[in-house]
């Protein structure tokens, strides 16, 4: 588990029988660490998570097959907003400012498992906006690369994050997105219900 130093005691990592490793706040050194320890959890504060471009959370993370994001907020009751935000940006769960060893063990062992680690009414919008988007993609006829930028741009990714996430160049991305506009603004491509949650009129290729 890597830690940002000041988050929690060692007392509390040593209580919930979790070895840790700490680190400043620092993407260049978190990603070192990451690579050489293969860090299974990265527990981070959320105002750090902010500050990070979208493709080095697509590296740091298990989106991107790396490490299980773990967040903290700042204050001491999770806010079904702040919480929502941090798990669309890739995070596994979230944690309040003030938590006890018990409550970080059952937050790491379950973001382990692959598990969501946030309030019950955040993961079900969550699961709603991922249905209401399955719908969208599904009756729109896009292809799995097409939904899959459509995916990061609806999440704000430029297209230079997008092309290092997915791995394909930056003219691809381009190429994918004139595509997109051109499906997206069929007419009779999508049903009328679905036009409040198409992006903005014209996603930006460059």
């Amino acid at each position: 588990m890597l830690v940002h130093r000041n988050i929690f005691s060692d007392s509390i990592s040593r209580a919930a029988g979790l070895a840790s490793v700490r680190c400043v706040e620092n993407r260049e050194e978190i990603s070192a660490v990451c690579r050489l320890l293969k860090v299974s959890v990265i527990v981070a504060r959320r105002a750090f998570i902010d500050q990070l471009p979208g493709s080095d959370i697509v590296q740091l993370t298990n989106y991107g097959k790396g490490s299980h994001l773990l967040a903290v907020l700042e204050t001491d009751t999770i806010e079904t907003a702040s919480a929502a935000k941090m798990l669309r940006l890739g995070c596994r769960g979230v944690l309040p400012n003030r938590f006890s060893s018990k409550l970080l063990r059952r937050a790491v062992l379950a973001v382990l498992k692959k598990q969501l680690w946030a309030p019950g009414a955040v993961v079900s919008d969550l699961l709603s906006d991922l249905l209401r988007t399955t719908s969208l993609k599904t009756e729109s006829g896009l292809t799995p690369q097409e939904a899959r930028i459509l995916e990061l741009t609806s999440q704000g990714y430029k297209n230079a994050a997008i092309a290092e996430a997915l791995f394909i160049s930056l003219e691809t991305v381009r190429w994918h997105k004139r595509r997109l506009n051109r499906k997206l603004r069929e007419p009779g491509r999508l049903p009328q219900s679905k036009a409040a949650t198409l992006p903005p009129r014209e996603m930006a290729a460059g």
